[in-house]
């Protein structure tokens, strides 16, 4: 019996030691194969919490993606030391309706994320690289005001003019946004949150009721834990607006969707262009919002001003 748990104990510390060897090799050479957003928000912003089974399907995946896409659901349940029903648990954790699903969005991600290690590659001069990101900047800022929808703008200033109280929900990368959201909202003199821990989350969504508004944003829609958050807020007859990709399960569940087109991002060091478009449709928002209280904010606006002033040397 001693035996066997110290067979176990040693197993599982040769994989942890495998587990950090792999990661540390993958920020060194500044090219994750992000194949999914979300495995990008679960092993770089933790938007989703894998097991640790889960982890080894997810690094056998960023190890050779295109290896993935021949594989059987077998062959890689055994490359990653795990059963068939823990790879078909992680497809659909990850928003997937089974392991043939999930191919076929492997299939359809290697070309962008190949081209977008050819664009940034480590051996460019630092001039050039500042030029690439700012370009990628400004188109994304560009394709948020070519692409957003001024009729959905429009229901979306009303729910959030009309809000007895706004709660804005985001995970990972999307969390600075809903902070950032916060931050501009609470202005306007109505009550207004972000939460970025989904226990919280999931407590507040619970209290809400018919009245409060919950703005959640996440790129991918596919986030379990935000999901499950609208479909909570869909039940107690909350008003939603969601930030994130169209045809989403979270866009499904959404009263106002506002949803933008962005490539994703597979190095740690660019810029998450999808933050920026959605922190792009905050600031209209923002402005939408202001215009429609029109003197009634401008008074309040004067005030806020005056305080800051007296906290300034």
């Amino acid at each position: 019996m001693l035996h066997k748990c110290m067979n176990n104990f040693t197993l599982d510390y040769v994989k942890n030691i495998q587990y950090l060897v792999f990661i540390f090799n993958i920020v060194n050479k500044l090219q994750i194969y992000i194949i999914n957003k979300m495995i990008l928000d679960t092993l770089v912003n933790g938007e989703i919490k894998l097991s640790k089974s889960e982890k080894w399907i997810a690094l056998s995946v960023l190890n050779n993606p295109s290896k993935v896409i021949k594989q059987s659901i077998t062959s890689l349940a055994e490359e990653a030391g795990v059963s068939l029903p823990t790879v078909n648990r992680f497809c659909k954790k990850l928003g997937f309706d089974g392991y043939p699903a999930f191919k076929i969005q492997i299939a359809q991600e290697i070309t962008n994320t190949n081209e977008l290690l050819d664009r940034f590659n480590v051996d460019k001069d630092t001039p050039e690289v500042v030029k690439r990101v700012m370009t990628d900047i400004q188109s994304t800022i560009v394709n948020v005001g070519q692409n957003l929808n001024p009729q959905s703008i429009d229901k979306a200033t009303d729910l959030l003019a009309n809000a007895k109280s706004i709660t804005f929900f985001g995970l990972g990368g999307s969390g600075p946004v809903a902070l950032d959201a916060q931050h501009k909202f609470f202005r306007f003199g109505v009550p207004v949150v972000a939460h970025t821990d989904y226990i919280n989350q999931r407590m507040i969504v619970s209290m809400m009721k018919e009245g409060d508004l919950l703005v959640s944003i996440s790129f991918t829609g596919r986030t379990t834990e935000i999901v499950e958050t609208a479909k909570i807020a869909k039940k107690n007859g909350v008003k939603t607006i969601a930030l994130t990709s169209e045809d989403s399960p979270l866009a499904k569940l959404s009263d106002v969707v506002l949803h933008i087109h962005t490539h994703l991002e597979n190095n740690l060091h660019i810029p998450m262009t999808s933050r920026l478009a959605h922190l792009a449709i905050i600031d209209i928002l923002s402005a939408t919002v202001q215009a429609r209280f029109g003197k009634v904010f401008d008074s309040r606006k004067d005030e806020v001003v005056k305080n800051i002033e007296k906290t300034r040397v």
